[in-house]
């Protein structure tokens, strides 16, 4: 097989299916049991986008009509790579923050208060899937106010920046969902604000299936502290009188097309301790394009999870992506529920009266049975014609119940082909170490996919990537003294677009050497510059906490594959402690403040909050800061980053030398990042959904 012509991709369709959840985000009630009076009064939302993470904080207030003092339970979907670091319970007027121990020792303190009837609260994670948050009681005719911070880091893929508020659920925990009934009503208020803080030009942005009730508004044009010009946007949706968590909330944000390829360098040093920095790369390789024809296999889930509205959008997917076929492709369609189907009997050219036969049989799919996703790709990787480049688009969320269901399994089999693997991630709930893995050791990519996200806006994205040749081998090194645990161990190659974050930390401050090198188009690569760990800087704290979870994930995924040890557990456990994040082995728990100290709980997460919002209130008050260091200097092409020396918390800061390239072909010199300029794409003018957006806001301004 010509690894060169073998562009694999399995997995885009799946995305697709999660458009019709079975139910949202909310409070839990036994399916048997009795209806319990406790309900959601209000649910707020506030989210800030700044500096390549954003944090949400999620304020709740739950009632209880009931004459009895009751417990609520609440769940919604794990946000992707979200670190949950705040649980916030108000016990007689004053907030009382949660501390992070053991799972099992955090359950016992929690049953133990509940059962003595104090106010207590308990947040748990349930695997890749949920995380829940337990309070009791809820006073009889009373209410009570629960608050959740969770951090995340973010990427600009082809200069779209991408926020999801998951609400819609997966439907993929069986044994959960024939429990548990679930109200995801909230009685009073529901709102949810947003706020873009970018250092770059953003030109356009948008809320997909919120543009009725959404309002954007875009600040002044800030300064950022370079002088360079940024933007500050916010997004509002208002319901006083309550709503549905049922509907995903995305955000899409597209950055100006004159945006530089660049290299950022995010620090947080506070004393004399360690510090800690996040690296984001967006590069702009010279990638080539495919243009010989392509063989694409669709593999698409029929399982019984994928009935109702979740099969009619996937039916909708294929015909968007067959539609846009070039006349010398060809197709072939996969399904799999207990057992795998060539649906088509072999590749089928791309013709109108083929295309329009298969459209009219996708229509007639019925959702059922279980999920046997590892038949399904057996199938698809074979047949494959070794003299024409090849896409496979697996649509699932790789939650498989039939079958071989074991982690290792599935990756000694992609470990032999040769051939690349795209994994779209469809929904909430997914499994998304599975798929993110497996996509990554064959080369390929995952995307994930919301119900709410403009879908063939994302299909084009997607479809953008595999026809570029991608940037191989990746490696990025840190040279200079005192820098320790950069994660994640392993880099996955890069497609057109895509950016590189990876975390670190160091001891001595100063100047480093950064190196990023590739394998493009058959050539190895290599770009250099230096920058300065600063000695101190206290503004992004946070970055601790989205340090420690990438480490956690890189040993979650060690016990995924070869079971769990005890040393591996340990690991976990101490990150999960010293950094207080809820995990698969720790959970956080509220208790009153005395009972703390009766108890020996350290308060460690108490006083890592009180930096972290100390911070908050700093930068909020502050210009928009670019953290480039790069600075384009010894191009050609002139600058669009004007930097000078900035200052940190008031202390003046070494200006970063300036940088060397080598070999790099304007890898980064003077080269605009890569993004879908007037054309297409989630946030594309030339998309149907962005005309439809357009109109409706020149509409609402001129009532």
């Amino acid at each position: 097989m010509k690894t060169g012509k073998h562009i694999t991709l399995i997995a885009c369709l799946t995305l697709l299916a999660l458009l019709s959840p079975c139910w949202g985000a909310g409070l839990l009630n036994p399916i048997n049991g009795s209806a319990d009076a406790v309900y959601m009064k209000s649910h707020h939302v506030d989210v800030t986008i700044n500096n390549g993470f954003a944090r949400t904080e999620v304020d709740q207030v739950f009632g209880n009509n009931s004459g009895r003092d009751l417990e609520a339970t609440y769940s919604f979907p794990l946000p992707k790579q979200a670190s949950l670091s705040e649980l916030s319970l108000w016990i007689d007027g004053h907030e009382v923050l949660g501390e992070v121990l053991e799972k099992q020792q955090a359950r016992q303190v929690y049953q133990q208060q509940r059962d003595q009837g104090k106010d207590t609260a308990l947040a748990e994670k349930n695997d890749y899937k949920t995380f829940e948050v337990k309070v009791s009681p809820v006073r009889a005719q009373g209410q009570t106010r629960v608050r959740l911070v969770y951090y995340q880091p973010l990427e600009i893929d082809s200069n779209i920046g991408r926020y999801l508020y998951p609400m819609a659920e997966g439907g993929v925990d069986e044994e959960r969902m024939a429990f548990w009934a679930v109200d995801d009503q909230v009685h009073e208020s529901f709102r949810f604000n947003l706020t873009l803080k970018s250092a770059f030009p953003v030109r356009e942005l948008r809320v997909p299936q919120y543009d009725q009730q959404a309002v954007i508004q875009k600040a002044n044009d800030a300064q950022s502290e370079e002088g360079s010009q940024g933007d500050t946007y916010t997004v509002t949706i208002d319901s006083p009188e309550g709503d549905a968590l049922n509907r995903d909330i995305v955000v899409y944000y597209r950055l100006a097309d004159d945006i530089p390829a660049r290299l950022e360098l995010i620090p947080y040093r506070q004393g004399p301790g360690a510090g800690t920095f996040m690296t984001v790369v967006t590069p702009a390789a010279d990638l080539s394009r495919l243009t010989d024809g392509v063989d694409w296999t669709f593999v698409l889930d029929i399982s019984g999870s994928m009935k109702g509205g979740k099969i009619a959008t996937l039916a909708r997917g294929v015909s968007q992506v067959i539609g846009k076929m070039n006349p010398n492709d060809r197709y072939r369609i996969i399904t799999f529920n207990n057992n795998a189907y060539d649906y088509t009997r072999g590749y089928v050219p791309a013709t109108p009266a083929h295309i329009q036969n298969t459209l009219s049989q996708i229509q007639q799919i019925q959702a059922n049975g279980g999920t046997n996703l590892f038949a399904g790709l057996q199938m698809a990787y074979q047949g494959l014609d070794a003299d024409r480049t090849s896409g496979v688009i697996l649509a699932t969320d790789g939650v498989a119940n039939v079958g071989q269901t074991q982690h290792a399994a599935f990756l000694r089999f992609i470990q032999q082909s040769d051939v690349r693997l795209f994994t779209f991630v469809i929904g909430n709930s997914a499994n998304q170490p599975l798929l993110e893995r497996l996509a990554r050791d064959s080369g390929g990519f995952a995307m994930n996919i919301s119900d709410s996200d403009d879908i063939i806006g994302r299909i084009i994205q997607a479809k953008n990537k595999v026809l570029f040749e991608r940037m191989q081998n990746v490696e990025l090194s840190f040279s200079g003294p005192g820098i320790t645990d950069v994660t994640p161990t392993h880099l996955p190659n890069l497609y057109q677009g895509q950016q590189l974050i990876v975390l670190g930390r160091y001891s001595q401050p100063g100047p480093i050497e950064i190196t990023l090198k590739a394998r493009i188009c058959g050539q190895d690569q290599q770009w250099q510059c230096q920058a300065m760990l600063p000695e101190q800087d206290g503004l992004n704290p946070e970055l601790e906490r989205i340090w420690a979870l990438s480490r956690i994930d890189e040993v979650m995924e060690r016990i995924r594959e070869q079971g769990e040890s005890s040393s591996h557990k340990e690991q976990v456990i101490q990150l999960a402690t010293e950094y207080s994040l809820v995990t698969d082995y720790t959970s956080m728990v509220v208790l009153d403040v005395a009972e703390q100290e009766n108890q020996g709980i350290q308060t460690r997460n108490a006083q890592r909050v009180q930096r972290e919002r100390q911070a908050q209130q700093a930068k909020a008050q502050q210009p928009v800061r670019s953290h480039r260091v790069d600075h384009q200097a010894q191009t050609d092409t002139p600058s669009t980053d004007n930097s000078s020396p900035r200052k940190d918390n008031n202390k003046p800061q070494q200006k970063s030398p300036q940088p060397k390239h080598r070999n790099d072909q304007g890898m980064f010199q003077g080269r605009r990042s890569p993004g879908f300029g007037g054309g297409t794409g989630p946030v594309g003018p030339l998309m149907l959904g962005v005309l439809v957006w357009a109109r409706k806001k020149r509409e609402r301004k001129s009532r």
